[in-house]
């Protein structure tokens, strides 16, 4: 039997062993020989441990797990401007749930963006671009731009700008950007702190 399904399963989750074994009434020690696969025990304990997880009972002993994973798509290294990561080079996260199946996500290597966003933050947001401009104004978006003086894709707050299809863009600690064609907002729908 593999049980290191459930150990797996648990750190996804941020619990600890006793915080595990608490919800579930049982003691660590416990826990931890069920983890190990040391008891037999297992099988009495299945049902809870799979609610706790939220996870189907067959996953806490699958040979392998298909959990729902986000592409890691570009990420920040120096200011705003993002970097594309080819698509054989890339990694998958976590999936969260709740966002659309189109959800990409966005990796910070830089701590130009502290107070906003730390180093190795996840930025989440939605791969298909929004055209509703109600959805994306005043919000955290990651933009296509129509110019390539400054890079094509970058990390800003937008705003209405003073002509019709035009924004003005506030990167995080970087100047203003006024009157801008944007070809594509996607907004950033979910945070992950590092």
């Amino acid at each position: 039997m593999t049980t290191n399904n459930i150990a797996y399963l648990r750190r996804r989750r941020n619990l600890t062993q006793k915080r595990l074994a608490d919800m579930i009434g049982i003691p660590a020690s416990t826990l931890n020989r069920i983890e190990t696969g040391e008891t037999e025990g297992f099988e009495k304990y299945r049902a809870l441990l799979a609610k706790a997880l939220s996870c189907a009972p067959e996953a806490l002993d699958a040979p392998e797990l298909d959990l729902p994973s986000t592409p890691i798509t570009g990420f920040i290294k120096y200011k705003t401007f993002i970097k594309e990561i080819a698509e054989k080079q890339r990694e998958t996260v976590d999936a969260i749930p709740g966002l659309p199946e189109t959800a990409e996500v966005l990796k910070i290597k830089t701590s130009d963006l502290v107070p906003y966003h730390g180093a190795n933050d996840l930025l989440y947001f939605d791969g298909a671009p929004q055209r509703n401009e109600r959805l994306f104004l005043d919000r955290e978006c990651v933009l296509t731009l129509d110019t390539k003086k400054r890079g094509e894709r970058l990390l800003a707050w937008v705003s209405k700008g003073g002509k019709e299809g035009r924004y003005i863009l506030h990167p995080q600690g970087g100047t203003l950007m006024m009157d801008v064609k944007i070809l594509a907002a996607h907004p950033i729908l979910h945070i992950k702190r590092a």
